[in-house]
């Protein structure tokens, strides 16, 4: 009896050691993951693939955190793509505060590379903020806004980036960019151009007829997109207050 009654203590003091070590977000934040395991993700930021070349502060995993309202509703979006052989798939969601305040050393920074320059072909970086590009203290960060990008599941999406190669700048034919492994929305992701912008009249007819398919489907579950980069969507109502907890691997 008394060994029973010691293997139910240590079977407690186990559960109770990893009810404590298990991941917890804050204000009803969730992973994406446990939403909609089917969304595909390639968060960026937590890669040296972006504008920046290497991963910003904050970025622990490259996992997609969202308020549960807006994982939801980007459910809601995924099943509808389905049945039409299509996805969404995730470039960044939630943002800690500190990885904004990154951006703003790094735009400050007094450096152009090569690599910088394929994401900014004509803006300077430190014209990012003025003109808009990127904000020192952005919405991402209350976890209702999100950066992403639909694929065509039917399609061939093996070609993967290699940091070890030239490539053209984003607004060049789909062919010469680094590959995303989606479709061609025009240009590649986080390009500060103008043909970045989601209305922009220098694209072509198959790429104009993405970007609102992209925009229609995102606007049937309320959210809104930013006119100056076809990738950036919002939900209104669903933000509030910035967070700057770091993002960390879930765990199942």
């Amino acid at each position: 009896m008394r060994s029973i009654k010691s293997i139910l203590i240590a079977l407690l003091a186990i559960t109770s050691i990893s009810s404590a070590s298990a991941q917890s977000l804050p204000g009803g934040f969730v992973y994406l993951r446990d939403i909609d395991p089917t969304i595909i993700q390639d968060v960026r930021y937590a890669t040296p693939n972006n504008f920046v070349g290497r991963p910003l502060a904050g970025y622990g995993a490259g996992e997609c955190v969202v308020k549960r309202e807006v994982g939801l509703r980007l459910k809601a979006v995924q099943e509808e793509l389905t049945a039409q052989n299509l996805s969404l798939k995730m470039f960044d969601c939630y943002r800690p505060a500190r990885a904004s305040l990154d951006m703003v050393k790094w735009s400050q920074n007094g450096r152009e590379t090569a690599a910088e320059r394929r994401y900014n072909p004509k803006i300077p970086k430190s014209e990012l903020f003025r003109l808009g590009y990127i904000a020192s203290r952005s919405q991402h960060s209350t976890g209702a806004a999100l950066d992403l990008t639909l694929v065509d599941l039917k399609a061939d999406n093996s070609g993967k980036y290699d940091p070890t190669k030239t490539y053209a700048d984003c607004t060049a034919p789909v062919e010469a960019r680094a590959p995303e492994g989606s479709v061609d929305m025009g240009t590649g992701y986080d390009c500060t151009d103008a043909r970045g912008h989601t209305a922009a009249p220098s694209i072509n007819p198959e790429q104009r007829a993405w970007r609102r398919r992209l925009v229609a489907a995102m606007a049937r579950q309320g959210f809104v997109n930013y006119s100056k980069e076809w990738w950036h969507f919002s939900l209104p109502g669903a933000g509030g207050a910035a967070y700057d907890f770091p993002i960390q691997p879930r765990r199942s």
